[in-house]
C-alpha cells in the first residue's frame, strides 16, 4: 500500500535516467561513427535527432556546432538538454568528446 502510490514517480525517474544514458551513449559513439563512415559529422540542434537516433522527449540545445572529423577526432563543444523541466549540461572535450555532465 505504501509503494503503489509512488510507482508512477519511480517509473518516471527510471525512464528519465534511461533517456539520459541513451543520449550519453549515442554521443560516445559519434567519433567511431565518423571514423568508420570516413565522413565528417556536424552535430547541430537541427541534425541531432537524425545523427543520434533519439526518439525521446529530450530537448537539446547546441549553441555551436560540434564537429566530428572523418579521422574520428572531435573538436569539442558543449550542449545542454532538458528532460522533464530539468536542464543539464554536457561537456565534450577533444579529441574524442567523451560526454561529461557538468
Amino acid at each position: 500500500a505504501l509503494v503503489l502510490p509512488r510507482l508512477p514517480a519511480i517509473y518516471e525517474r527510471f525512464q528519465d535516467k534511461s533517456e539520459q544514458e541513451q543520449l550519453i551513449q549515442s554521443l560516445s559513439t559519434l567519433s567511431l561513427k565518423a571514423y568508420t563512415r570516413q565522413q565528417t559529422l556536424t552535430l547541430t540542434r537541427e541534425s541531432a535527432a537524425a545523427i543520434l537516433g533519439l526518439t525521446s522527449n529530450l530537448k537539446l540545445r547546441i549553441d555551436q556546432p560540434i564537429i566530428y572529423q572523418a579521422n574520428g577526432v572531435c573538436l569539442g563543444g558543449q550542449l545542454s538538454f532538458e528532460l522533464d523541466g530539468i536542464t543539464r549540461q554536457l561537456d565534450l572535450q577533444p579529441p574524442y568528446c567523451e560526454p561529461r555532465l557538468l
